[in-house]
């Protein structure tokens, strides 16, 4: 959260950048991997921050932070530079339909939404200090994890599934060029 504002300013900062569809950059406490990401805020909870990332003048995929990761926002001159030509290129163009059927309220809620609407996911994540990176399906969710079965860069699914805990997850990317692709492609 920015160091200026209260909890509560904080929220009502994020709650306009939706409202206004404003174009930011969202930096990440120091422990995140990445150290920010750009897009568009399409929805905020208690737990997580939905975010329509960019990349290059495209909506690359939704992007899911956890809440606590978030240590501030940005939207300056810079950014409002991008979101005119977003919004003069007819880019802006947000999938209400996902928006609308991902949950935002808890861990458990957000992967069954994405597993109901049928997207495989990339999950990063940390344990023990280490780096970790899932793609796939997902398998199973319970109230403290989430199991994918992940598929590797030549398209082979691993023998083992991986379990990730919720208190270790750093980002959840969904409904993305690489992902919506590379599924086609798979081999069982």
């Amino acid at each position: 959260m920015a160091k200026d504002l209260t909890e509560k300013e904080f929220k009502k900062l994020i709650q306009k950048h939706i409202a206004k569809s404003n174009y930011v950059k969202i930096y990440l406490t120091e422990e995140s991997p990445e150290g920010y990401v750009v897009g568009f805020i399409l929805n905020v909870s208690d737990h997580f921050l939905m975010i329509q990332e960019t990349y290059d003048f495209v909506l690359s995929g939704i992007k899911i932070i956890p809440y606590k990761r978030i240590s501030s926002i940005r939207h300056n001159r810079f950014d409002k530079i991008s979101e005119k030509i977003f919004s003069e290129e007819g880019l802006i163009k947000f999938n209400q339909k996902i928006i609308d059927n991902t949950s935002l309220k808890n861990g458990e809620s957000l992967f069954k939404s994405i597993k109901k609407q049928n997207f495989h996911c990339i999950v990063d994540s940390t344990k023990k200090n280490k780096d970790l990176f899932s793609i796939g399906e997902i398998l199973e969710v319970n109230d403290k994890s989430v199991t994918i079965k992940n598929y590797d860069p030549s398209g082979k699914f691993n023998k083992k599934a991986h379990k990730i805990s919720f208190k270790n997850l750093e980002f959840i990317t969904f409904n993305d060029n690489y992902s919506l692709t590379f599924r086609k492609y798979l081999e069982e």
